[in-house]
């Protein structure tokens, strides 16, 4: 429908007879993080459990000095193997200020809103760092070069430091979230209650000791976000939108079949300053992630390319026309179109602009 026309219908005063539901009014508004007042935080684990054995460096050949172990608590000879099993623990911490965006669609006269498209980029070019650590569980054995005793059932946890980060975690929405908006003592805060459908997919950037960096991706792992916040209308006609996302922690266990590990060397403390030198041959038994993801997210929605589709359908004609008249003479939120509280000839000015821009 041409400009003309539609001015044509507005002069006239002719308000048609269909009347649309309060849906078709609502508006939707592309909401981008506001990355310096937005928080996320991850505290993320992944843990390997493995059996296998531990044994002394020493080689008659090419390491007659190292270390030898023998099972029991005293006597025995040559270098034995110590069946083991040892966890090696992957860990994150991360305090970061996220990017992202959504669509938010809020129908103030229903006290329904919608949130759809969202996705969070947890790190926005940040790393989190990864620290490493192994628990062993073993039988008693002691060693020779040094001589040291390892009382068994006793687990040992060795912190190994910083082994890499995520070097990726993003949460997208699976599906269009719906929830309910209630009004508060200001005309123009709403507050907003939903649960939202996700996924988060990480990756970690990680090596063992004595081992070349390989990168884990960690896929499609199913969360739901429980949203509350408030929504502010401002007189500019954007929105101000505060939301805290927190949702249940993130359980997953993998277990592993025909898999191997190399051989893993780590240094066991005694007493002194001496260390017994060893050789972890493993193989993995199962994989546990666990994961807890807190948000603050702050955004600034402004009203979608195609402001006077007010039914939604991607087309201009004439039962947007309808639904703006319907609303404006209800005094329903989608007809301010300048937020400022009135209905008048400002709004009409502003509704026939987006009109006559048409849809993209």
């Amino acid at each position: 429908m041409k400009n003309r026309s539609l001015r044509q219908i507005m002069s006239a005063g002719f308000i048609p007879a269909v009347v649309l539901s309060s849906n078709a009014w609502a508006q939707s508004f592309d909401s981008n993080v506001d990355t310096k007042s937005s928080s996320a935080s991850l505290d993320a684990s992944m843990v390997f459990d493995s059996l296998g054995t531990l044994i002394g460096d020493y080689d008659a050949d090419t390491n007659p000095a190292g270390t030898k172990t023998i099972p029991g608590l005293f006597g025995g000879s040559g270098n034995n193997p110590i069946d083991t099993s040892l966890s090696t623990a992957v860990d994150t911490l991360l305090d970061t200020n996220p990017a992202g965006s959504f669509v938010i669609t809020p129908d103030f006269d229903l006290g329904l809103v919608e949130i759809d498209g969202l996705v969070i980029d947890l790190l926005n070019g940040q790393e989190g760092g990864t620290d490493l650590s192994v628990t062993m569980l073993y039988g008693t054995f002691h060693t020779i070069n040094p001589s040291f005793l390892y009382p068994g059932g006793l687990p040992i946890t060795l912190p190994l430091g910083q082994i890499g980060g995520i070097t990726q975690a993003v949460l997208t929405q699976a599906a269009i979230g719906a929830g309910t908006l209630s009004p508060t003592d200001d005309p123009n805060i709403f507050d907003i209650a939903m649960l939202i459908t996700g996924q988060l997919d990480m990756e970690i950037n990680a090596s063992l000791p004595g081992q070349d960096p390989t990168s884990t991706p960690i896929d499609a792992l199913p969360v739901v976000l429980p949203i509350a916040g408030q929504i502010e209308t401002l007189v500019d006609g954007t929105l101000l939108i505060t939301i805290d996302i927190a949702p249940e922690p993130i359980t997953l266990d993998v277990p592993i079949e025909g898999a191997t590990l190399p051989p893993i060397p780590l240094e066991l403390p005694t007493f002194g300053t001496d260390t017994a030198s060893v050789i972890f041959t493993l193989v993995p038994e199962t994989i546990t992630f666990n994961a807890t993801i807190g948000l603050t997210i702050s955004a600034t929605g402004t009203k979608s390319v195609c402001a006077a589709d007010l039914n939604g359908d991607g087309n201009l004609d004439f039962f947007d026309v309808s639904a703006f008249l319907n609303a404006f003479a209800a005094m329903g939120q989608a007809a301010d179109f300048n937020s400022d509280g009135l209905f008048n000839f400002f709004d009409i000015s502003l509704f026939l602009q987006a009109f006559s821009e048409g849809c993209p």
